[in-house]
């Protein structure tokens, strides 16, 4: 087995373990925005299509200790890649990023790195399928990473339309699979701007197969997509014929243009999810039990100051579940110790996902 890389929002790490692991793979270690885990490359399809809180999987190439441009050549060229990269590959170096390490000049860093892997493969004349590579150098350890996915896997496809501050998918699909929700349970997010959290919600075990992935023309694995390509279509179709009946997702906010751009993204994805557009101070209570997942307003979205009227969640849904997104450190002086609480990256924002369970 080889070691791979699912890359992901810096703090959501326990959320793309818990996929890895719900697919009978082993996780090797964990660090920020990475988690590493074995698979071989016949899972890159199913990992690509299946996992909804990883950005992106990559192929682990090498890594090393390097300090000058000699050892980075090195690592590279002795990297073991021609089972994997066809002859004649088109090699692209995607992405490097640079972190407290000798080596700080990212152009001349790519560019040593493509010309350690051309030697690597005798040679190319750049007419067969694109390899993209990213090079992350962090005090002075490599990483040579081989992108799987090509497109972030956040871009499910469905969203042509969003509010001022969207909710990457990626993430939304993150904050359902922490919370343990299934099928079995209704939900409802108060506060859906344009729907992602309930269609990822309702979308949870339907392969993301309608688009396309960089890896789908590698040689070494093309007849291994098709195959699952298909078979990935028939869950899928066989998921959402099942969830005609019987699903309990909702989504509600106050801003009624969105909600008409929340139902536009469902129809899109064919999500079954209801859209109401209402104040979340005048829902109608519900006794059940019921998870409530939510991206709070803050920042761009903040329009009031929800906090002040954020304990009124817990009367609307007397015995909801409640896992809410918000930045602030105070916000449970407004709705009670959580059972639960991290921080991650938000587009660039440090958030806290409350849990109250």
């Amino acid at each position: 087995m080889r070691t791979f890389v699912a890359l992901c929002s810096a703090g959501l790490e326990g959320a793309v373990a818990l996929e890895v692991k719900s697919k009978n793979l082993k996780i090797k270690y964990s660090s920020s925005g990475r988690v590493f885990f074995l698979a071989d490359l016949e899972h890159v399809p199913m990992l690509n299509m299946f996992l909804k809180t990883a950005d992106r999987i990559a192929l682990l190439v090498t890594s090393a200790k390097v300090e000058t441009f000699d050892e980075l050549f090195y690592a590279t060229f002795s990297a073991d890649l021609r089972d994997v990269v066809e002859r004649n590959a088109r090699l692209v170096v995607k992405k490097v990023k640079v972190t407290n390490s000798k080596l700080s000049a990212k152009g001349a860093i790519a560019s040593v790195v493509k010309k350690a892997l051309v030697e690597n493969l005798g040679g190319t004349d750049e007419t067969g399928s694109t390899y993209e590579f990213i090079v992350v150098l962090k005090d002075d350890n490599l990483l040579l990473l081989l992108d799987t996915s090509g497109d972030s896997l956040s871009r499910r496809g469905y969203r042509l339309k969003t509010g001022k501050a969207p909710l990457r998918e990626t993430i939304a699909a993150s904050m359902v699979v922490l919370s343990r929700w299934k099928y079995d349970f209704p939900l409802h997010d108060p506060f859906c701007g344009s729907g992602t959290i309930p269609i990822e919600a309702a979308l949870i075990n339907v392969p993301n197969y309608r688009r396309t992935f960089i890896s789908e023309k590698w040689t070494c694995i093309s007849e291994i997509w098709k195959k699952e390509k298909k078979e990935a279509e028939k869950i899928a179709l066989e998921v959402l014929e099942s969830l005609k009946t019987g699903l309990c997702v909702h989504g509600s906010d106050i801003d009624c243009d969105l909600i008409k751009v929340a139902m536009e993204n469902a129809k899109r994805a064919q999500a079954p999810v209801g859209f109401k557009c209402v104040d979340f101070r005048v829902l109608p209570i519900v006794n059940e039990k019921v998870y409530v997942i939510s991206n709070l307003p803050y920042g761009q979205r903040l329009s009031d100051d929800v906090l002040k009227f954020i304990g009124d969640l817990r009367k609307k849904f007397p015995n909801g579940l409640f896992y809410l997104l918000h930045p602030s450190e105070e916000f449970e002086k407004y709705f009670g110790k959580a059972t639960k609480k991290f921080r991650f990256q938000n587009s660039g924002i440090w958030t806290y996902m409350y849990m109250y369970y």
